[in-house]
C-alpha cells in the first residue's frame, strides 16, 4: 500500500514578550528546525508557511493562524508543525479543543518536534494524560508574563511615564526615552492656534475649514509625513482632512495642559482581547508629567464653553461677542440674540430663551450696546479690586512674623481637640452614674444628646479650621496665579470674547433689567478676602 504524503504547514510564532534576543525562538530558527524535520520525513511534503510575528499565544485571533485553518479547511493542508506547543498556543482551553477536538474531527495531523509529540504516531493516544500538563504550563507562562507586563505599565503610569503606542498631536517622544513627551514645535504651533481661535469665537467647524484651506496637515496625516508606521481603519481618502471630532478631540485633550491621564481603557485579563472603558477611580492622573502646550485656564474655559449653547451670528464665521455667557437671571434659559432694523440703523438685542419656547417667563429683553458697557466696566472694576487685594496680601507676606495678626491655628486645634476628648469621656461616665443611680434614665438621656451635641459642634469647627489654615497656606503670592489672570487685561480698552473667556462664567439678566456678572476664580476670591480681613489691624491699602 503506497505510503500517505501529507501536505504540510509550518506554523511558526513569535510573541512581544518572546523577543527577548534568544535566537532560538527566532521565527527564522523555527522555521529553518520545522524544515529539517519535514525533510527528514518522506511522508511530509511542504506546502506553504504561516507566520505570526509579535502575536500574543493567548488566543487564536493572529492573522497566520487563521490562514492556517483556511488551507485546512479548503483541503490546501492536512497537516501542520511547530517547534513547540507553545509556539502553537499558550491558552490552555484554545489548544486541548483543537488538538483533541477540531483538528481529529477534520482529519488534520499535527507535529510539535520538541515536545515530541505526533498526533498520527503510534501510542499517540497515550500522550492526552501528559499533554495537558505542558499546554498548562504554558498558559500559566503566559498569565505570569502578562502580570508582569501590566504591573510593569501600572507603575510606570504612576510615575507620570507615557506608555502609549504614539504620542498624541503636538507632543513627540524623547529620542533617549521612549516613555518622555516632548513638545513637537510644528504640531504645538497648531494645537495653539486652535484654542486661540477657539477663544476668538471661531466654532469648531470653521477652525477645520480654516485649517483644511491653509493645507495643515491632520494629526494622521503628521504623523505618517514624521515617518511614524500609524494605521487606521478611517483613513478613507490619500489626504486626510480636518474635521468636527478631531479639532473637539484636541480642545478636549488634557495632555495639552501638562497632565498625563492613562488607562482610560484595557482588556479584563491575557485571554479576553476586547478592550473595554475603565471606571474613571481607576485611571492614573499625574500632574505636571511634561511641558503644557495650553494653560489651565484656557483649556477649562473652552471646555466649559463646549458645553454651552452658542450659535455664530447670522452671514459672520464667528460666535457673537456673549455667545454661550448669557443666561436669563430668572428661569436659567438661554438668551438668544436679535437683530432689528429701524429708521436705517440696526438695533441687536437678547431675550429670554425660555419666553420664546413656553412663555413662562418674561422676555428680558436687553440691548446688546448697553450690555457691552456694562459688562465692560464691570470687568475693569473688578480686575481693580483684584489687584488692590493682591497688594494687600502682598503687603502681608512682606511684614515679619512678630507683626502679623495671625490666628495660631496649632493652638486652636489642640483646644478644639482637647475639648473633643473631655466630652467623650463625659459621655462615657454617663453610664456608669446611670448605674449606680446619681442620675436618672431622663436625665442620662438629656446629658448624653447634649455632649454629643457638643463633640459634633466642635469637630465641624475643626474642620473650618483646618480649612482656614490651609486657605491661609495657598494664599501666598507664588499661589496667586489667578490673579495674573485679571492682571494681564488691566489696561484692557475694549471687550472681546478672550476676556469674558478668562475671567467670566456667566452673566445673568434679570426681568428687572438688573446685571449680574459670574466672574471666574470666584472661591479663590472669596478665600483671599477671608486671608486679607484677618489682619485687619494692620495698615493695609484700602480693597475697593
Amino acid at each position: 500500500m503506497p505510503q500517505k504524503i501529507y501536505r504540510t504547514g509550518i506554523y511558526a510564532r513569535l510573541s512581544k514578550e518572546d523577543a527577548d534576543g534568544i535566537e532560538s525562538n527566532s521565527i527564522q530558527s523555527q522555521r529553518a528546525i520545522c524544515l529539517a524535520y519535514i525533510e527528514s520525513h518522506e511522508d511530509l511534503e511542504l506546502v506553504d508557511t504561516y507566520i505570526d510575528d509579535g502575536r500574543t499565544g493567548s488566543n487564536t485571533d493572529r492573522p497566520g493562524f487563521q490562514k492556517m485553518l483556511e488551507d485546512m479547511r479548503s483541503g490546501r493542508i492536512d497537516c501542520a508543525v511547530s517547534k513547540d506547543l507553545s509556539r502553537f498556543s499558550r491558552n490552555y482551553i484554545d489548544a486541548g479543543n483543537y488538538l483533541e477536538k477540531i483538528f481529529p474531527a477534520m482529519g488534520i495531523r499535527y507535529i510539535a518536534i520538541n515536545d515530541n509529540y505526533d498526533s498520527m504516531a503510534p501510542g499517540a493516544g497515550s500522550d492526552t494524560i501528559t499533554l495537558p500538563f505542558k499546554v498548562l504550563v504554558n498558559d500559566i507562562y503566559c498569565r505570569d508574563i502578562s502580570i508582569k507586563i501590566r504591573s510593569s505599565l501600572e507603575v510606570k503610569r504612576k510615575k507620570g511615564e507615557y506608555v502609549g503606542g504614539f504620542a498624541p498631536y503636538g507632543y513627540k517622544k524623547a529620542p533617549q526615552d521612549k516613555n518622555r513627551l516632548l513638545v513637537d514645535e510644528d504640531a504645538a504651533e497648531v494645537v495653539t492656534m486652535i484654542f486661540g481661535m477657539y477663544k476668538d469665537g471661531f466654532p469648531i467647524l470653521k477652525i477645520a475649514g480654516r485649517l483644511n484651506a491653509s493645507g495643515i496637515p491632520t494629526p494622521m496625516d503628521y504623523k505618517r509625513m514624521q515617518g511614524v508606521n500609524f494605521q487606521t481603519a478611517f483613513r478613507t481618502r490619500e489626504r486626510s482632512e480636518w474635521e468636527y471630532v478631531t479639532i473637539k478631540r484636541i480642545l478636549s485633550n488634557i495632555v495639552y495642559t501638562g497632565v498625563l491621564v492613562q488607562g482610560k481603557r484595557g482588556t479584563p485579563n491575557h485571554k479576553v482581547r476586547s478592550v473595554r472603558p475603565r471606571e474613571e477611580t481607576d485611571w492614573v492622573r499625574v500632574e505636571n508629567a511634561h511641558e503644557p502646550i495650553i494653560s489651565c485656564t484656557d483649556f477649562e474655559a473652552a471646555a466649559e464653553l463646549m458645553r454651552r449653547d452658542t450659535h455664530c451670528v447670522s452671514g459672520s464665521d464667528r460666535h457673537s461677542l456673549f455667545s454661550g455667557f448669557l443666561f436669563c437671571g430668572d428661569c436659567q434659559a438661554s438668551m438668544t440674540r436679535k437683530t432689528q432694523k429701524r429708521g436705517g440703523r440696526q438695533y441687536v438685542y437678547y431675550n429670554c430663551g425660555g419666553n420664546k419656547r413656553t412663555h413662562q417667563c418674561s422676555p428680558h429683553s436687553f440691548s446688546e450696546a448697553k450690555l457691552t458697557d456694562i459688562v465692560f466696566h464691570a470687568i475693569h472694576d473688578q480686575i481693580e479690586v483684584v489687584l488692590h487685594l493682591d497688594e494687600v496680601l502682598r503687603f502681608i507676606d512682606a511684614l515679619p512674623q512678630r507683626d502679623r495678626r495671625v490666628f495660631s491655628y496649632e493652638a486652636q486645634m489642640t483646644r478644639l481637640e482637647e475639648e473633643i476628648q473631655r466630652y467623650k469621656k463625659l459621655e462615657l461616665g454617663l453610664y456608669e452614674n446611670f448605674v449606680d443611680g446619681i442620675i436618672n434614665k431622663a436625665e442620662y438621656t438629656d446629658f448624653r444628646e447634649n455632649y454629643r451635641g457638643q463633640i459634633e459642634e466642635k469637630q465641624e469647627a475643626l474642620r473650618r479650621l483646618k480649612r482656614e489654615q490651609q486657605d491661609a497656606a495657598a494664599m501666598g503670592s507664588q499661589n496667586r496665579a489667578w490673579v495674573q489672570v485679571f492682571a494681564q487685561y488691566e489696561n484692557v480698552q475694549e471687550l472681546d470674547r478672550r476676556i469674558l473667556l478668562a475671567l467670566v462664567d456667566k452673566i445673568l439678566i434679570y426681568e428687572d433689567k438688573k446685571v449680574e456678572i459670574v466672574f471666574r476664580y470666584r472661591d479663590e476670591f472669596a478665600r483671599a478676602m477671608e486671608v486679607a480681613k484677618n489682619y485687619k489691624d494692620c495698615p493695609l491699602p484700602a480693597v475697593g
